[in-house]
């Protein structure tokens, strides 16, 4: 029986390099943001979250039973912040998806990001430029790591990842030569064909 968690996916980022919203390019039929909270809604998480940008016209029907949760307006705290916000909601172990990784599957967030014993830790991959910080199991025992820095305005979420690697409340794993193309991100428009 898996452990109960909660699964995110990041929609707000300003897609500068794509020079237009990734979350609304198609993919595969529909918009990618569509796509990806698919995924996330098939794997069996208690509560689906979507954040994003309040500006952005993303819609869900009450019926999906997605939790839209805004960016504060005026304030960019990047992915750091988004997650923060997700994992006080929750309180539980947040799966975390970045719209922009379109190759990521189900199956390999089932199989490798979904907990399934007890205790919960947090789980990343790292990859040949350290730890994929989008596609990750944060847990709420990694929030003080986060809300500090968040304090001390340092947004990169790999030094967290690391203080909490090293006091025991996430592990990583390398990253397989057939894993890697799952993290790889689309930031450009080239990058999709």
């Amino acid at each position: 029986m898996n452990t109960p968690f909660a699964a995110v996916l990041l929609a707000g980022g300003r897609s500068t390099r794509m020079k237009q919203d990734k979350a609304l390019l198609h993919w595969h039929g529909q918009d990618l943001w569509q796509a990806q909270l698919h995924k996330l809604q098939s794997i069996g998480a208690a509560r689906v979250l979507l954040s994003c940008r309040s500006d952005q016209p993303l819609y869900v029907s009450p019926s999906e039973g997605v939790e839209m949760v805004h960016d504060p307006a005026g304030v960019d705290e990047g992915p750091l912040g988004a997650i923060s916000r997700c994992l006080e909601r929750v309180q539980m172990p947040l799966l975390v998806l970045a719209v922009d990784m379109p190759w990521m599957t189900a199956a390999f967030l089932r199989e490798h990001l979904v907990p399934h014993t007890e205790p919960v830790v947090g789980r990343f991959f790292r990859g040949p430029h350290g730890d994929e910080t989008l596609a990750g199991l944060y847990v709420p025992a990694m929030l003080p790591l986060m809300q500090k820095a968040l304090g001390e305005k340092h947004l990169s979420l790999q030094p967290i990842i690391e203080a909490a690697v090293h006091s025991g409340l996430a592990i990583t794993h390398a990253l397989g030569d057939e894993q890697m193309p799952f993290f790889r991100n689309a930031n450009t428009p080239a990058d999709l064909k």
